[in-house]
């Protein structure tokens, strides 16, 4: 986040009287603790900046395995570089003992210890704020995020232990709540999160929470406790908030540019306020060359196709290199589905904003003059009819909101502007990225209506997110969680974690088996959560840590 310094201040050592016990009470001085880090309103600044680097790196940065692990085949998307690699057979990768299960489970757990040590020392009146207003912001951000790593976990692994102090000592007995009772307590906090949050006018800085995105969250558990009418309660806090609105016009430095609105949401440096956008409502922060500047994604390495490694029938080369034209230098690690492809888009291929060639290339032109195809479409001149790949390593698509191109790339990485090559490292956004906008509000609240079996309402919510993309409206007969689900494709494509939102709803199973020809034979009926890490098992010796079904 910008201006937060990410590690805790040095803190001013006070002098001591000469009262024995006080003298001879030890307080390490010399590293930190939690005896002596939580001192003043900077040091719980500091602790509660260190939550939303917990998030990131927990579920958002694919440099690591959890964050990888939030973007596995799905209905979207499969691994292209071979059928068995990571989960594109969920049935025999997918463990106990899997790594992604344990370091997932201990990220969301962190960040549960990080705000429980706030939480649980924040009130000390000995601790000065500039004023209370400032120390409830602080409290409200840290109950904040106890309630989305609560709800990541509920969401992944079902019923897990609850934790509500900060644990100072060894502890070896503990015991899952329900699913209902996880949902219960993120549900509490978000509570006081709403309560005490600021508004979006008064956050201390660009990439803090406000109200807003308590109110959204809190939609979400409701959803999940089937409370429909207070989900409908919560994101309508959101979506009637005069702070808010969804972005129809163009915007930003490259408006005059051609290209449409919903492009310009993802532009270099389009994603905060400050650019005019008043349709996100989290945007993880990067700072591009400032020391402590957090890391960009590279979602765009992972996802877009390997472009630069295409060879012509006659095994010439059909691209100089990585380029600014085509956003760098991707890798292909993930390819989309024909249901991402083509399917969701329907009778809209050719109308739907979030289809156009502005935003998804399917495409791209042969710039290697010694190839005989310089200059023409690689797909549409044939040059790749023969590629050899079947599990659709030519990736069919690059998706521009991913990463910058032409002039938005930083110049550090051109080799030769001219050609517009770029070196191996041209592999990041560059830029601040999305966690949640208010377009998911509204597809979230007509998720609650469809719950409540309101479908005239959830078409309204739909269809405003609709118009925007120039989409034809949909009927209030069509509405059902899949509808949901095809539309979230349609917007949040790569931006919300997929894995997360089937496995909330628990169709995980069900979508990748319909729409994922080449996962849907290897996952397993139990497979719409997953296991409790083998560790947290063995090492629990006081008590049962009961392992969810089919994982024994």
């Amino acid at each position: 986040m910008k201006h937060v310094s990410f590690f805790f201040s040095i803190i001013l050592l006070s002098l001591w009287g000469c009262n024995e016990d006080r003298w001879l009470k030890e307080v390490p001085l010399d590293f930190y603790s939690p005896v002596n880090s939580y001192s003043t309103e900077a040091d719980f600044n500091a602790a509660i900046a260190t939550l939303y680097v917990n998030v990131r790196t927990t579920l958002y940065d694919v440099n690591t395995l959890h964050g990888r692990a939030m973007h596995y085949p799905t209905d979207l998307a499969w691994s292209t570089i071979a059928p068995t690699h990571d989960l594109n057979l969920y049935s025999e990768k997918l463990f106990p003992t899997s790594p992604e299960v344990q370091s997932v489970w201990t990220g969301l757990y962190q960040i549960i210890f990080n705000a429980n040590a706030v939480i649980g020392r924040i009130d000390d009146e000995t601790i000065k704020f500039a004023s209370e207003t400032a120390r409830d912001n602080l409290k409200a951000e840290a109950y904040f995020f106890r309630a989305f790593a609560f709800r990541g976990l509920a969401i992944l692994y079902g019923g897990v232990p609850i934790v509500l102090e900060e644990i100072t000592a060894p502890k070896r007995d503990f015991v899952r709540a329900s699913r209902d009772e996880v949902w219960q307590q993120a549900a509490q906090d978000l509570l006081v999160a709403t309560q005490n949050l600021p508004e979006i006018t008064a956050v201390r800085e660009e990439g803090r929470i406000s109200k807003a995105v308590a109110f959204h969250f809190l939609a979400e558990v409701y959803i999940s406790l089937a409370q429909w009418d207070n989900a409908i309660e919560a994101a309508s806090a959101v979506i009637d908030n005069a702070n808010f609105s969804l972005m129809t016009e163009r915007f930003g430095v490259k408006k005059d540019e051609p290209g449409d609105v919903y492009g310009d949401l993802f532009k270099r440096n389009n994603q905060n306020r400050s650019s005019g956008n008043l349709e996100s409502l989290w945007v993880d922060q990067f700072e591009y060359m400032q020391a402590g500047g957090g890391v960009s994604s590279r979602l765009a390495w992972a996802v877009n196709p390997f472009y630069i490694q295409l060879k012509d029938p006659q095994e010439v080369n059909l691209f100089i290199g990585p380029t600014t034209t085509y956003g760098g230098r991707p890798i292909g690690w993930l390819s989309g589905t024909d249901y991402m492809s083509h399917q969701i888009w329907g009778s809209d291929f050719d109308s739907d904003m979030r289809n156009s060639g502005f935003n998804i290339i399917r495409d791209i032109k042969a710039d290697n003059p010694q190839s005989a195809y310089y200059g023409q479409y690689i797909v549409a001149s044939g040059a790749i009819d023969k590629f050899p790949n079947t599990y659709n390593r030519w990736w069919s698509m690059i998706y521009a909101k991913l990463t910058p191109f032409g002039s938005d790339y930083p110049l550090e990485f051109v080799i030769n502007p001219a050609t517009g090559l770029v070196n191996n490292q041209a592999t990041s956004s560059y830029t601040d990225s999305y966690i949640v906008r208010l377009a998911e509000t509204y597809l979230l609240r007509a998720e609650a209506y469809i719950g409540k079996g309101d479908g005239v309402n959830a078409a309204n919510d739909i269809n405003t997110v609709r118009a925007r993309a120039n989409a034809s409206p949909a009927s209030a007969a069509e509405m059902s969680i899949d509808y949901i689900l095809d539309e979230r494709a349609r917007e949040l494509h790569w931006e919300e974690l997929r894995v997360i939102t089937l496995m909330r709803v628990g169709k995980m199973v069900e979508r990748v088996r319909t729409y994922n020809s080449l996962v849907g034979h290897g996952i397993d009926d139990h497979q719409n959560l997953w296991p409790i890490p083998f560790r947290e098992i063995e090492t629990n010796t006081e008590a049962i840590l009961e392992q969810n079904p089919g994982y024994n």
